[in-house]
């Protein structure tokens, strides 16, 4: 009988989304929990269950409902499930997940969240019963707590802890190539990558590769797809999500969009520049990286600066500061376990 449903943005083939998942579910066994008892709701359920090895369901209302009255906790895991810029259906599915929940009797968490951005008025009322209808609440950086504060959160089991991620234990052997791996992803607002192009040309080194990295498929293609226009470009893809990690692993530089590929570099040590295409890349990583996190209007000459800038860091240094802050988020990501364990009597 399942114990434990999982919702999230799973199944879409987004590496943060399942890096976040294989992570939450190690965490979960650790806790005494079997993966028979655990079902996900996914995009794509075959996917989740040959990956993860779990059961896994389509996001069917009849699907949920039915597998609902045979389990006695809830949990949205990770990512950023309640805001509205994506969409506000997605924040009505989310918020009716919530109070299905609620209304049948079970326990119900959000781990690790991101809180917003929540733009209108209805969004702020609906976050705000759905945040209240929980058992427990964990955001992973503060100004989602201040958010939650602001629109009328009772706070009573509120925690700040971190992305869920930064507890992931198992990494690949670092095996540098010579490469600046480059990771972009569509945008809403006008935004012109010819800046990141030019910046790239301005600053690769005799011998060096473009590593395009795509890291959700099709979606981050399509914004990368202008790169291939310089000569030392290649695509590197993959199949499953820790190949994703892997092709991190193994460039000397990273330029990314993508908060995952940058929380991966930090715990990794590998240089990084971060354009801070959502506000939530410098909530978390500007504690550690604020100078290289750049904003979306950034210039070619801002973006050929600041390469330049993490190049000519001393790496040894570099790396013991990140490694210092990856060891702190790891302590309050493991916390995410322990007050599952403790609110919800695991």
């Amino acid at each position: 009988m399942p114990q434990m449903i999982l919702f999230g943005y799973f199944g879409a083939g987004n590496f943060g989304d399942e890096w976040t998942l294989a992570t939450f579910l190690k965490g979960i066994k650790r806790l005494g929990l079997k993966s028979e008892q655990i079902v996900a709701l996914s995009r794509d359920s075959e996917a989740t269950k040959a990956e993860h090895n779990i059961a896994a369901i389509p996001r069917s209302w009849r699907a949920i409902l039915s597998i609902m009255s045979k389990c006695q906790i809830v949990i949205g895991c990770g990512g950023s499930l309640l805001q509205d810029v994506t969409s506000f259906r997605s924040l009505v599915f989310y918020s009716l997940l919530v109070f299905a929940a609620k209304f049948a009797g079970k326990k119900i968490a959000l781990l690790g969240q991101g809180l917003g951005p929540l733009k209108r008025g209805a969004s702020k009322a609906l976050a705000r019963r759905t945040l209240n209808a929980c058992d427990l609440l964990t955001f992973r950086e503060r100004e989602s707590f201040r958010l939650a504060k602001e629109i009328g959160c009772l706070l009573k089991n509120c925690f700040v802890t971190a992305d869920l991620t930064f507890a992931w234990d198992e990494f690949p052997q670092r095996q540098p190539t010579k490469s600046i791996a480059v990771n972009l992803r569509p945008v809403r607002e006008h935004w012109n990558c010819e800046n990141v192009a030019g910046a790239l040309k301005r600053t690769l080194r005799e011998g060096e590769k473009v590593l395009l990295l795509p890291l959700q498929p099709k979606l981050d293609e399509t914004a990368l797809q202008p790169l291939t226009k310089i000569p030392s470009s290649k695509w590197y893809r993959y199949e499953i999500w820790h190949d994703g990690l892997v092709g991190i692993a193994n460039c000397n530089l990273l330029l990314a969009m993508r908060l995952h590929a940058l929380i991966a570099a930090c715990i990794l040590g590998i240089p990084f520049v971060g354009l801070n295409y959502d506000p939530k890349v410098a909530n978390i990583l500007g504690e550690v990286a604020r100078r290289q996190i750049l904003p979306l209007s950034a210039n070619e000459s801002e973006i050929a600066s600041a390469i330049e800038q993490i190049r000519n860091e001393n790496l040894k240094a570099l790396a013991e500061r990140f490694e210092e802050f990856a060891s702190n988020q790891k302590f309050s990501a493991v916390r995410n376990f322990e007050l599952l364990a403790e609110k919800l009597s695991l």
